[in-house]
């Protein structure tokens, strides 16, 4: 019974409820079952970003008890309870079972943040708790500095300056932007290295500032970032320094006495800027610029603040109104001044004696005779003397300075004169044509305040009624007084003769003597450099020196112990045959200007015929005289002091209506020639030329009256300026080449320029092959045939008393010998660079003195010697040019035929060329007897003499070619050159027209008229 009541007990007390109490087992009793929680951490520490989340931390709960764990609620409680977050998979935990709990950390800021993670359930300690805690990590930003401030000159860059950021927080920080922003953000300008940058690292933003003006500038240098304050910025503040150039005045007004400097005036340049004004050159710019003048105390920068100063005078050339304006350049501006002056003076003409108009410039005064045209007295204010020869009269008056033409005639006289003001007075006498005069000729002068000079031009003009006529020569001639004026001075007359040349005149005594050894030139020139003669110390001038070329002097004159007396040339255009003609400038003290010579080539006289009217201006031309002075004391600065007005002739001309009704063009009426030349330039001065002249005509014989020259750059690029409208040929020649580039119908517009873009100059060579020799120099102007050279290195045309130059070649009787080659033991003789003198046809009496006047007076050291192997020095024919050469098999393998190409600087007769017995003959297509009147070229013709090949003797043998002239007067030889070529030489065969070609029976013409290359 006792054991069927134990077992009810355990199930009664089993259905009051197990584990509530001790259960007993066989009478033990057992301990109550429950559960029991073991948590994995206490604690949780978490490190996140603000604004991410965390991975997840683990708690593992472990029921450690003997009774299922009921978990009724996992939560989070504390400050910064939210920004924890759990997720579990705890419920119902068995015994020694387990169920987690997963926590994460969101930081909403950063810092420190605490919280509590509880767990409720059925175990005795319940609740459990799990200590969180979270950092919350943010970037931050720190900027260094804060503000950055400029100061830059306007319109350059600043150096650049920095601003470091710094990530001081404890998350990366990334960059998303830096951006400039304010009210002149576009004066500022930034670079950077900022991207993402690390906690505790730095990256740089580098700021310039570029100020488009003086001021005050500013802006932000903003960024754009994932930190708490975005966006940072940083304050940019910027002055603009710069320079501010003011002027005291904007204008300066003169008054003047006309040929006068003014006193000067004062332009202040005040720097009123911030910086440093950097300055440039100050300039004279305008119509009348050459009337104004300036000096400066200015360096090339002013500080801010300080001051310097521009002086300006006023020398007006002309009782005129004159302006121009001066430009000051700096780095802010180039600012201007206007220059206007007034020049004044007083002019009078006194016409109540007819045959002796008085005139006066107030500097000058003038006798002027209507009714021939000449100005037969001229004295300086203040001085006495008389400047013009009073030994040699026309009709009791002293003939002074006057035109002398061939070809005028006899008419009626008028005369009159036109007066502006006090600017000019422009008085004239002209004579009417007539039944036997083809011509009505004018010549004006002018006269303008003050000075001591004055204008000429001269006018001829033939109406359709007029009869036929011709004009072959129009020069100006002055005579001065030989006591005063008792040397003679130029500069650059020719290649050979650059620079200046002084050489007294005859004295009186054999002025005007007629001994043919002084009116004739010595046309021979020495190579050997003589020397003059012991115990003689000047050079005796004949007749006819000085010539010169006329594109290379400007002026020339002649000057005394008080006075000098000077010819200038303001343009050239208007003479025959141009600048590129050469002009006799002196016959003993008489002071010429040429514009028509027909004593250097024939044939170019202008010639209307009835039923055509025409006219034709010759000048101006402008006469000048002055005084010796303290600064005026060298024949060198009395001619530079002649051609000080030359800039501003210009302004006289333009505004004379009568000189423009004459055909005068006015100066901003002009055009310019800009050619191309391909092979056409040169680097040395004076070795390549380009003309402009009549079209279809050689430029040596322009009669038109426009001619223009240049020489040419190393480019071949050299334009021609100052052109009067027209239709011209365009004229190219080498130094040292054969033949000339032509080209016809260059169009020349007013203010226009008339590009010549692809033109090509070739050598004109006939053969393939080097030439056999060379002898002289070819130059399509022979430019005094760059022949002679006298001791001081000058052209050698002046005649020494005490010298027989026929002693020089004594051995030879006067000829010439050369070896172009060496022929046996004979080397290469003679100087192949030059020839010697012209070729005579006779021993003409002009090459020496006193052949036909033994009494002639002997006291200037005229020596009288005829060479015994001379008869008759006017029939005694003067030996020919001999030339001795040899050729090799190869040279004579080159071609069939010889040519001789001569270059033949003037004419007066036909040359005779033997060849090894063959005989060619060219007859001269135009005559100059300039190697006669001077020593040199006016006309250069080129012919071409061509022989066959077996004219030539055998390969290493002595072929000997003479050269001769047929007639009393003579040819002066240039340049020879002996080729052998394979084709002709005939101009139908070459293409070229610009050369006479000979052979055998047949020749051609060269044709002008035809463009070459």
């Amino acid at each position: 019974m006792a054991k069927r009541v134990c077992v009810f007990s355990f199930v009664l007390l089993a259905l009051l409820g197990c584990g509530g109490g001790s259960t007993t087992t066989g009478g033990t009793v057992s301990p109550p079952l429950t559960p029991s929680v073991s948590l994995s951490a206490s604690s949780l520490a978490f490190t996140q970003a603000v604004g991410a989340t965390s991975a997840a931390q683990v708690v593992t709960v472990t029921n450690t008890g003997t009774a299922p764990l009921v978990v009724s609620g996992v939560t989070l409680s504390g400050a910064n309870a939210s920004s924890f977050a759990e997720t579990n998979t705890c419920s119902n935990v068995a015994a020694g079972s387990t169920c987690t709990v997963s926590v994460t950390f969101s930081p909403a800021s950063a810092g420190a943040l605490a919280a509590t993670l509880s767990l409720a359930d059925n175990a005795a300690n319940s609740p459990q708790s799990v200590a969180l805690t979270g950092t919350g990590a943010a970037p931050a930003v720190s900027l260094s500095p804060a503000s950055l401030a400029f100061t830059q000159a306007a319109g350059g860059t600043s150096a650049a300056q920095t601003v470091t950021l710094t990530n001081t927080g404890t998350a990366p920080l990334t960059v998303s932007g830096v951006t400039l922003s304010g009210a002149n953000a576009s004066s500022f300008a930034q670079t950077n290295t900022c991207s993402n940058v690390a906690a505790g690292a730095t990256c740089a933003v580098s700021v310039t500032f570029k100020p488009a003006g003086a001021g005050s500038y500013t802006a932000a240098l903003s960024f754009a970032d994932n930190a708490a304050n975005t966006p940072q910025t940083v304050a940019l503040t910027g002055t603009g320094t710069a320079p501010q150039l003011t002027l005291s005045t904007t204008s300066l007004n003169f008054t003047q006495a006309a040929e006068s400097v003014s006193a000067a005036q004062t332009v202040t340049l005040t720097n009123t800027g911030n910086a440093v004004l950097n300055l440039g050159a100050a300039t004279i710019t305008g119509a009348n610029a050459w009337n104004f003048n300036q000096t400066t105390t200015c360096g090339t920068t002013l500080a801010a603040g300080a001051n310097c100063a521009i002086s300006v005078t006023f020398n007006p050339s002309l009782a005129a109104p004159f302006s121009a304006s001066l430009g000051i350049a700096s780095n802010v501006a180039t600012q201007t001044v206007a220059l206007n002056g007034t020049g004044t003076g007083t002019l009078t003409i006194n016409t109540s004696v007819a045959t002796d108009w008085k005139i006066s410039s107030g500097a000058i005064n003038l006798d002027f005779n209507p009714t021939t045209g000449r100005i037969f007295s001229v004295h300086l204010v203040g001085y006495s003397d008389e400047l013009v020869d009073t030994t040699t009269t026309n009709g009791g008056q002293p003939e002074g300075l006057y035109s002398g033409n061939v070809g005028g005639g006899a008419g009626p006289v008028t005369s009159g004169y036109t007066q502006n003001g006090n600017m000019y007075i422009d008085f004239w006498s002209s004579t009417a044509s007539s039944s036997t005069n083809a011509f009505t000729e004018t010549q004006h002068y002018i006269i303008t305040a003050n000075d001591t000079g004055f204008h000429g031009y001269y006018v001829v003009s033939h109406s359709p009624t007029d009869i036929a006529g011709s004009l072959g020569q129009q020069q100006y001639i002055f005579r001065v007084n030989l006591s005063q004026f008792t040397n003679m001075y130029l500069v650059d007359s020719g290649l050979n003769n650059l620079g200046p040349v002084a050489v007294p005149l005859p004295a009186a005594s054999v002025t005007g003597n007629t001994d043919p050894g002084r009116q004739v030139q010595n046309a021979v020139v020495d190579l050997n450099g003589l020397s003059l003669p012991t115990g003689w110390t000047r050079q005796f001038a004949t007749k006819y020196d000085f010539s010169s070329y006329e594109y290379l002097h400007k002026a020339h004159g002649l000057y005394g112990s008080k006075y000098g007396s000077w010819a200038v040339f303001p343009r050239q255009e208007n003479m025959i045959g141009g600048p590129s003609k050469q002009d006799l400038i002196f016959t003993e003290n008489i002071v010429i200007v040429e514009s028509l010579s027909s004593h250097y080539v024939l044939n170019i006289g202008w010639t209307p015929t009835q039923g055509v009217a025409s006219s034709k201006l010759f000048g101006p031309a402008y006469f000048h005289f002055n005084a010796v002075s303290s600064t005026l004391s060298t024949p060198a600065a009395m001619y530079a002091e002649a051609q000080t007005y030359t800039p501003v002739f210009d302004y006289l001309y333009d505004n004379d209506p009568t000189l423009i009704a004459n055909g005068h063009v006015a100066s901003n009426a002009r055009g310019t020639v800009a050619p191309t030349i391909a092979g056409g330039g040169s680097a040395t001065t004076n070795a390549a030329w380009t003309v402009l002249g009549d079209n279809a005509t050689n430029y040596q014989q322009t009669t038109y009256g426009r001619q223009y020259w240049v020489n040419n750059n190393a480019s071949g690029t050299a334009p021609l300026t100052g052109v009067v409208p027209g239709t011209y040929r365009l004229s190219h020649y080498v130094l040292g080449q054969w033949g000339e580039l032509r080209l016809d119908n260059v169009n020349v517009t007013a203010n226009q320029t008339t590009s010549l873009p692809s033109l090509n100059f070739v050598p004109e060579n006939f053969g393939t092959y080097t030439p056999i020799w060379t002898i002289g120099t070819p130059d399509r102007s022979a430019h005094e045939f760059l022949h002679g050279h006298d001791s001081a290195g000058n052209d050698l045309r002046n005649y020494y008393g005490a010298y027989n130059f026929w002693s020089d070649f004594a051995a030879n009787k006067g000829a010439q010998i050369y070896y172009a080659t060496a022929v046996g033991s004979t080397p290469a003789t003679n100087d192949l660079s030059q020839l010697n003198y012209v070729q005579w046809g006779a021993f003409n009496p002009g090459l020496y003195a006193g052949v036909y006047n033994a009494a002639d007076d002997t006291t200037d050291g005229y020596t009288y010697i005829v060479p015994s192997y001379v008869g008759n020095p006017a029939t005694t024919n003067t030996p020919g040019t001999t030339i001795h050469f040899t050729t090799t098999a190869g040279q004579q393998a080159q071609g069939q035929y010889v040519v001789l190409s001569v270059g033949i600087a003037s004419a007066e007769a036909s040359l005779i060329a033997t060849l090894n017995g063959h005989q060619l003959i060219w007859h001269y297509t135009n005559a100059s007897d300039a190697m006669v009147r001077s020593g040199l070229a006016g006309f250069y013709q080129w012919t071409a003499l061509q022989w066959d090949t077996a004219n030539l003797n055998a390969p290493g043998a002595d072929n000997v070619l003479t050269l001769s002239v047929s007639q009393a007067d003579g040819v002066m030889l240039d340049a020879l050159r002996m080729e052998i070529t394979p084709t002709s030489a005939d101009p139908a065969v070459t293409g070229w027209h610009d050369y006479t070609w000979a052979y055998g029976s047949k020749s051609t013409v060269a044709n002008d008229a035809v463009p070459s290359n």
